[in-house]
């Protein structure tokens, strides 16, 4: 699933940027959504978040209340730094401003007469971005669905043998897949690692382990399962700047 988040305050503008998309993607078999906002709410931001898939962001700099450029630094302060972020403005006097920002854009365009041509090639370009990410892939409530990889904390063996539960950043999932053959998916990504017969987890998501307790930390969760022949081994997977509050011996 490919999101593209259009943040324009201007309906006129939306509609100009949604036909752009059809365009690029229209023809594809990629599933996507094209979500359109016109002001910065607690609703939006809760939207934003809970958002599953990959996210392409077409940011109007001049929305009232919260920019286009205000929302591009959110977005990154959040610590999703994969998501291509297009910039556009009534005004390239703002243009430096925005490139010195530490948001990573992928463009910054005006308004003018050449905007729809420019608009249409920098959008490839975030399309190609977005669906060569690696991402893991499946079928949820009969809906097909890919998962940037760092947006996933970790796999968990369900109660019921047969299923995994899929723990992300903002939601969970219960996949119809055990958690051997989830294991097989992954041998070759170095980033995931199993941690125990019930769990496999994104290194790079761990903030934290306690080897005393057993207990791995994600930013806002935890989980208890680390075998004990698991955890040299993991150790050595693990940088020298994650905080340990005990010494492995």
């Amino acid at each position: 699933m490919i999101n593209f988040i259009i943040y324009e305050d201007k309906k006129e503008w939306q509609e100009k940027y949604h036909n752009i998309i059809l365009k690029i993607i229209g023809k594809k078999k990629d599933k996507y959504h094209i979500i359109r906002i016109d002001k910065y709410t607690p609703d939006v931001k809760l939207k934003l978040q809970n958002l599953v898939g990959k996210k392409i962001y077409l940011l109007d700099l001049e929305v009232p209340g919260k920019t286009g450029l205000d929302l591009a630094r959110e977005i990154r302060k959040a610590n999703d730094w994969i998501s291509p972020i297009i910039i556009i403005t009534q005004y390239d006097k703002f243009k430096n401003e925005g490139f010195t920002s530490k948001v990573l854009m992928l463009d910054f365009l005006t308004k003018d007469n050449n905007l729809e041509k420019k608009l249409f090639e920098t959008l490839k370009i975030a399309y190609h971005i977005a669906i060569h990410n690696k991402s893991y892939n499946f079928t949820y409530n009969n809906e097909f669905y890919q998962i940037p990889l760092d947006d996933i904390l970790y796999f968990e063996k369900d109660l019921n043998q047969n299923y995994t539960n899929i723990i992300t950043k903002n939601t969970m999932f219960k996949i119809k897949q055990s958690i051997s053959h989830i294991e097989q998916e992954l041998i070759n990504i170095p980033e995931f690692y199993k941690t125990h017969r019930s769990c496999i987890v994104n290194l790079n998501n761990i903030t934290k382990i306690s080897w005393k307790c057993n207990t791995i930390y994600f930013k806002d969760q935890q989980i208890n399962l680390i075998s004990r022949d698991k955890k040299k081994s993991l150790k050595d997977k693990l940088t020298k700047e994650f905080d340990y509050d005990y010494k492995y011996n």
